[in-house]
């Protein structure tokens, strides 16, 4: 009797096949990031035939690939979700809820399959996935399939009830009307037997009712060539500004690099657009978030968007996915109170996180604001005396209060849970914000909620900014940030006992920051009325920087100064300015945290 076969090792993968293998890969994670975002669409209006073909045919297309590849598993998984989507498609299978849910575990399935194929093509050998369960799910959605369908009319009726806009008794006396007038819609009779709120009527169909636009004609292309081709554009933008100076004597040579200037500004803009994605990928990533982490926590949570078409750097919407992340968690875990304490507070049991998206100078401002128990400004104050943050003779507003949350390692949470609680939240939220140079501020009212406000420059790129001289220094100030400039007399000068050097300004004390001293060049001050002083802001606090000229606004290019300078304090990035030579660019935060320290 032969004795057991010898375990063969792992399959070797081809390099031809590594190839096939890693477009498939890219190819299936894009597939199923389009299908989360339409699924959340789809739990809003079930009935949509249009969506259910768009989540259909990313699932057809995985299901082709993967038969050709010989990936089984992930044939098999994404032909029984295909043949769900195809029965609601044709009517056989009326789509609900626990579809929904069941589509979104073989998203998740199929995304763990999916990563043991890019491991495999990653090591060069076939990585097993025998761990993975899908038979179960596959099942589930046999059973699923079985059962019976059900008419557009009783599937709006079976919303209404859910909601609690009407009562079933009313809807099937409605449904008895409709057997006489069959013209009429459901609705319209509720309405009119005055059963049901046209308003939760109209929300009830509002996404059934509205047009979908054909997507326009689409090509890929490498994120390196389109990086490539905005720091080109960069270049075009500096070489043409020298240009501008070198002629500006000749009339008519001017007037030919002003119409070119007009070209390079055209195509720049067209650069930077090709890198703007609307951010509504990340914000329905985040009603995933909601949805999931609610029932962990057992409660009921509602999430609420404004927005969402908002267009934004594509490397901007990275950054923001992780913190996003954190600050919903602690939203949900710690911000939202239990039902039971929501009702005895005077509030809806359901708790509500609000989350916004909108341009403002130049910045993408993203809120996210939660209805719940607020932060607790004397807690944070106690606990930051008792680590030794501050030593509790300081004078705070709150802002500086609440940004104490942000320091590493601090937290009031008086038990960890799996959400959050740790004290690793905050201050990464931060440095990841701060590192495409934007800022985090943090408003709170004690039982009526927390909204964190995150500032983001539109692109990395590219800034607008007003260039000052101090002494042989060239120096540019985002636009964004500066207020006001004016030349101080002697009478608008003081010195204030434990605060330093101020200027006044229409009756405000506003502090004196000389950036010869943040960055000294070993000469002497010189009085504030032979400067001038350019108030700045940032955060809500204001600050007056003294300056030797006013050089002009125009737009720079914003350039790395490379790894050895780049966490220098207060500065942002260099720029090429017209006369060739190099700028910094400040990061005004920065510099008023410099102060503040000194």
């Amino acid at each position: 009797m032969a004795g057991p076969l010898p375990q063969a090792g792992p399959e070797k993968i081809s390099l031809d096949d590594m190839e096939i293998l890693a477009d498939f890969v890219s190819e299936a994670f894009e597939n199923l990031e389009t299908i989360e975002i339409k699924l959340i669409d789809l739990e809003q209006d079930p009935d949509n035939k249009d969506i259910i073909n768009d989540i259909f045919r990313p699932f057809h297309t995985i299901k082709g690939v993967s038969g050709f590849l010989s990936l089984t598993k992930i044939n098999k998984l994404s032909h029984a979700t295909e043949n769900l989507l195809d029965s609601a498609r044709s009517g056989d299978f009326a789509m609900n809820r626990t579809a929904i849910d069941a589509i979104l575990e073989s998203v998740d399935v199929l995304k763990a399959l999916i990563e043991r194929v890019r491991d495999g093509y990653q090591t060069g050998f076939l990585q097993p996935d025998d761990d993975i369960d899908t038979e179960a799910l596959r099942k589930k959605f046999q059973r699923l399939q079985s059962s019976p369908a059900h008419g557009e009319n009783e599937l709006l009726g079976e919303i209404l009830v859910r909601e609690k806009a009407v009562d079933r008794e009313s809807i099937e006396k409605a449904l008895e009307i409709q057997k006489e007038f069959p013209d009429k819609k459901i609705g319209e009779i509720l309405v009119e037997a005055k059963k049901a709120d046209p308003v939760r009527v109209a929300s009830a169909l509002a996404e059934q009712n509205s047009l979908r636009n054909k997507p326009d004609t689409q090509v890929k292309v490498s994120t390196q060539k389109l990086d490539d081709l905005v720091d080109f554009a960069g270049e075009l933008v500096i070489a043409q500004a020298m240009l501008r100076q070198k002629t500006s004597h000749d009339p008519a040579l001017n007037q030919s690099v002003a119409h070119l200037g007009q070209i390079v500004t055209n195509m720049q803009n067209i650069a930077m657009s090709m890198r703007m994605i609307p951010i509504k990928a990340t914000f329905m990533k985040m009603i995933r978030l909601v949805r999931d982490l609610s029932r962990k926590v057992g409660k009921d949570v509602n999430l609420s968007m404004a927005g969402e078409d908002t267009e934004i750097d594509r490397n901007v919407v990275d950054a923001l996915y992780e913190p996003m992340v954190h600050m919903i968690r602690n939203s949900l875990d710690h911000g939202i109170e239990p039902a039971t304490e929501r009702r005895a507070k005077g509030k809806a049991s359901q708790g509500n996180i609000f989350l916004r998206a909108y341009h403002k100078g130049g910045h993408i401002i993203i809120e996210i604001e939660d209805d719940g128990r607020g932060l607790d400004r004397e807690k944070i104050l106690k606990k930051a005396v008792d680590t030794g943050l501050i030593t509790g003779h300081e004078q705070m507003t709150d802002a500086r209060i609440y940004d104490l949350i942000m320091e590493p390692g601090f937290s009031t949470a008086e038990k960890i849970t799996d959400v959050s609680g740790r004290g690793v939240g905050m201050d990464v939220v931060k440095a990841g914000i701060e590192k495409f140079r934007g800022h985090l501020a943090i408003a709170s009212k004690k039982d009526n909620g927390t909204k964190f406000t995150i500032s983001l420059p539109l692109t990395l790129a590219i800034i607008d900014g007003m260039l000052i001289r101090i002494e042989t220094e060239k120096y540019v100030i985002p636009t964004t940030a500066v207020q006001k400039a004016f030349k101080p007399g002697p009478e608008d000068y003081f010195t204030v006992e434990g605060k330093g050097e101020m200027v006044k300004d229409r009756g405000s004390l506003i502090p004196l920051i000389r950036l010869t001293d943040i960055y000294p060049r070993g000469s002497a001050k010189k009085p504030v009325q032979d400067c001038l002083v350019v108030v700045v802001e940032s955060k809500d606090e204001k600050r007056a920087l003294l300056i030797d000229e006013l050089l002009g606004k125009d737009e720079y290019v914003i350039k790395s100064l490379g790894s050895s300078l780049e966490n220098i304090k207060g500065i942002a990035g260099g720029a090429i300015l017209s006369d060739g030579r190099v700028g910094l660019i400040l990061d005004i935060h920065g510099i008023f945290s410099i102060a503040q320290e000194g």
